[in-house]
């Protein structure tokens, strides 16, 4: 298992294809909007990139609040990466995920053939803020 985890986002669905235009790029903020604290996030993207080798792996990830406690786990999925020299890009959706505070103490965590690559902080705001 030689796959790379690229890149890694975390952020909410609408400031991804309004503000940001639908674009990955290097300054793209993680960032999760909670409408209310405890409530409902809104509908957010996690989206990642693996490269550095080919092949077939089985990715999983899941979202750690604070304190580490798992609050949502991926269905795992066979994801192919064509050639050693492009970015296979993936993303998923999560909608109505129900969020304890507001802080930057939340992590994803990503797994390629059960073996951890890879974790990235984010956000987590209140609407507004």
């Amino acid at each position: 298992m030689g796959a790379r985890l690229r890149f890694a986002k975390v952020i909410d669905k609408e400031l991804f294809y309004v503000k940001e235009k639908g674009r990955v790029h290097p300054h793209l903020e993680s960032r999760v909007v909670l409408r209310d604290e405890p409530g409902t996030a809104g509908a957010f993207l996690v989206i990642r990139g693996w490269a550095d080798d080919h092949g077939t792996f089985t990715e999983r990830w899941k979202l750690q609040g604070p304190g580490g406690m798992t609050i949502y786990e991926s269905t795992p999925r066979e994801i192919h990466i064509a050639t050693n020299n492009r970015t296979e890009q993936v993303q998923d959706e999560i909608s109505d995920l129900e969020l304890e505070a507001a802080t930057d103490d939340y992590n994803v965590v990503f797994y390629l053939d059960e073996h951890e690559v890879g974790r990235v902080q984010f956000r987590v705001q209140l609407d507004g803020k």
